[in-house]
């Protein structure tokens, strides 16, 4: 498992937050998502061999957000730690 962090454009917009969680949530390999409102992030655990950082970018894209990489870090369990994982 990975955690990935993104920073993302065009984050006031309304209802925006919704859809790219559930395009995330939606992709295999997915686990775990937040989307940070304060300061614009969204971190994501995945399982490296169900989905790419491309294709994350590319759900966060079609969901309306402009995003780009910021942080990857092996082994991550839960990126709030809300979910207990």
């Amino acid at each position: 498992m990975r955690l990935a962090s993104f920073n993302l454009e065009d984050h006031s917009k309304a209802g925006y937050d919704a859809d790219a969680e559930a395009a995330l949530n939606a992709m295999p390999g997915v686990s775990d998502v937040l989307i940070g409102e304060v300061n614009d992030t969204c971190s994501v655990v995945y399982d490296e061999h169900g989905v790419t950082t491309a294709q994350l970018l590319a759900a966060l894209s079609e969901a309306g957000y402009a995003s780009r990489l910021v942080m990857m870090q092996p082994q991550a369990r839960s990126c709030c730690g809300s979910c207990g994982g």
